[in-house]
Parts: structure tokens; C-alpha cells; sequence
């Protein structure tokens, strides 16, 4: 039997949407997106997070990329931010306050220097 491409009742698009949703939340799209400030001396990075209580969000840095970990039922999200300079991962600030997290690092001129969490 062949189908009329203009019938409404694709038994699969359904399916098939369902299952793009599920693959983009996989993928983190599902994320706020993050915004990068960079300033002479240091890197801010702020995210809004909605919904979101500071004792479950985790951040990491490596001096290169910061990472910022929610730990939601039923799957943690993860954003991994690319930093547009070096930074002091041991120089992170952070602030949450209504929904948006903060961190500020010091830049780093020398990538030897930098040490890793």
C-alpha cells in the first residue's frame, strides 16, 4: 500500500519525535546557555540555571575548560565551557543567586603553571 505524502496520521512521528527529544537531552541541548565575559586580569562565566538549588551544581576547571555539573533527577546534566584564555583553576569564585551561577577566574599567562583539580 503506498502512502499520500500530505496524510496526517504518519504513524511514526510520534515515535520519531520522541525519540529526537530524548537524543538532545542526551546530547546536553537541553542546557541554558552559558555566556563568556573576558576582562584584562580575569574570565567570567555566567550560566543560568533555572529550577536549580546551589547544593546541586558542581563546577571543575582544569584551566582550560570549566566544566559545570547539575545533578538533576533523573540525569545530571554537564556543560563543558571552553575558556577563551588560560585561567588559575585555583583562583574560581562562584555565586549563585536566582537561577544564575557565576565564576570568576584570574587569568593565567603561562599554561605551565596551571595545575589541575
Amino acid at each position: 500500500m503506498r502512502r499520500n505524502p500530505d496524510d496526517d496520521d504518519d504513524p511514526f512521528g510520534d515515535s520519531f519525535g520522541k525519540i529526537n527529544e530524548m537524543l538532545s537531552g542526551m546530547a546536553g541541548d537541553e542546557t541554558e546557555p552559558v555566556d563568556v565575559h573576558e576582562y584584562d586580569d580575569e574570565i567570567r562565566v555566567v550560566a543560568d540555571i533555572p529550577d536549580a538549588s546551589q547544593d546541586e551544581i558542581d563546577t571543575q576547571c582544569d584551566g582550560r575548560i570549566l566544566a559545570i555539573r547539575v545533578a538533576r533527577d533523573p540525569r545530571p546534566v554537564v556543560k563543558r565551557v571552553d575558556l577563551p584564555s588560560y585561567v588559575d583553576d585555583q583562583s574560581a569564585e562562584t555565586s549563585f543567586n536566582n537561577g544564575v551561577l557565576e565564576v570568576t577566574l584570574d587569568r593565567q599567562n603561562d599554561p605551565a603553571n596551571i595545575g589541575f583539580q
